[in-house]
């Protein structure tokens, strides 16, 4: 029996979170998860988008086919994960969380290159869709870097 902790990277802040966790039956297997605070995200693209037309909710499903497609490219698998996601993803009034993914043939430096992609990705997929014309800064920004600058970008009504 197996009584070690399965590895957990998590990216985490007010607008947003993501945690991927080690399988705990599937050795170099691991549960990709993730969700946004829609309220959050509202006032960035305020009178930029359609009815019925949610920037971050359509930023966490591209992002989600962009991780799969970039573990694939790098010789790993994916597949929808018969999992459930851990609570700290962030229930509750506002959170939409996309259904887990699991990515196989992983290393944990894999998993770290993800984790950084992904927060990244769903960040400047989301500004595209506002139509923000601002970069994300070059290099890892840590969860609250991020926080910070989406707070920057919010100008008032």
């Amino acid at each position: 029996m197996n009584t070690a902790a399965a590895a957990i990277w998590e990216y985490k802040n007010d607008f947003f979170s993501i945690v991927i966790r080690e399988h705990e039956e599937k050795p170099g297997s691991f549960i990709f998860c993730s969700g946004v605070s829609i309220p959050m995200f509202n006032p960035l693209c305020w009178r930029k988008t359609g009815i019925c037309s949610n920037p971050a909710f359509k930023g966490l499903q591209l992002m989600r086919a962009n991780v799969s497609h970039y573990a694939i490219s790098r010789g790993m698998k994916t597949q929808r994960a018969d999992a459930e996601c851990p609570h700290e993803i962030g229930r509750g009034d506002g959170w939409y969380q996309e259904s887990p993914l699991l990515i196989e043939g992983a290393s944990y430096e894999d998993v770290q290159d993800i984790l950084n992609f992904s927060a990244r990705d769903l960040i400047q997929s989301v500004l595209n869709a506002c139509q923000i014309d601002a970069g994300i800064p070059e290099g890892e920004m840590a969860p609250e870097k991020m926080q910070r600058f989406l707070e920057s970008l919010v100008k008032p009504a």
